[in-house]
């Protein structure tokens, strides 16, 4: 990917943001939406490769032939699922000024390219919205599970931590406060020890920002399989 790209992207969905929505806060959105993403993105794929090799070891039979293949595949899968999950909380809380697919169409373009927007993607992103919740969740395992095999043995609380993580990130990003601490608190009541941390407390912290201790936004192995 071109590095031109990757500068441009955020300036141009920052500019087609405040035409859109008709706002001069488009920067901002856009760089805290891109920042908790991408932060989320990089913590889950640590958290379903790097931990479980780690706390569980390795298995010949469900390590991947090519990691660097997987990586991308397995990034790509969140990357989508983040997208249907951001766009689901948008319209629901309607943090923007329309009801239609622009929201998708734009986050698209900000987190994968334009490069990236073919009917598949679409489609992928349409049939998770198609779903409850629940079955949004169930459908990201088993997508996950047929790029990056080991993620089967991840615990399996990270997966319900995961989707509150993304709403969490899309409410902050549009200062809806309110609600970013509701999540935290149904984050809290899936896995207490998220309280527990000595450094963060579990407090919400700022798009991007990520706790050294406990790994909040999303936690670590220790801390996803701890018990009281």
């Amino acid at each position: 990917m071109e590095i031109d790209e990757l500068v441009r992207r955020p300036v141009e969905a920052a500019e087609e943001f405040n035409r859109h929505e008709h706002r001069s806060d488009g920067t901002r959105v856009t760089h805290s939406l891109a920042n908790g993403l991408t932060t989320l993105c990089h913590c889950l794929f640590s958290r379903l490769h790097a931990d479980v090799e780690r706390k569980v070891g390795r298995d010949s039979v469900l390590v991947p032939v090519s990691e660097v293949r997987a990586e991308k595949a397995t990034k790509r899968e969140i990357e989508i699922f983040e997208i249907a999950v951001s766009a689901s909380a948008v319209k629901e809380h309607h943090y923007v000024s329309t009801d239609d697919d622009w929201y998708v169409q734009w986050l698209v373009g900000l987190r994968m390219g334009k490069s990236q927007a073919d009917a598949a993607l679409f489609g992928q992103i349409a049939r998770y919205l198609s779903k409850t919740s629940d079955e949004r969740r169930l459908a990201f395992t088993d997508a996950l599970m047929k790029v990056l095999p080991e993620s089967m043995r991840a615990p399996l609380i990270v997966f319900h931590l995961m989707p509150l993580a993304v709403r969490l990130v899309t409410a902050l990003a549009f200062n809806d406060q309110t609600n970013a601490t509701r999540l935290r608190d149904r984050q809290v009541a899936c896995l207490p020890s998220i309280a527990d941390c000595p450094e963060c407390r579990g407090r919400l912290l700022d798009n991007g920002e990520q706790c050294r201790e406990c790994g909040n936004p999303l936690w670590k192995f220790e801390w996803l399989t701890a018990t009281d």
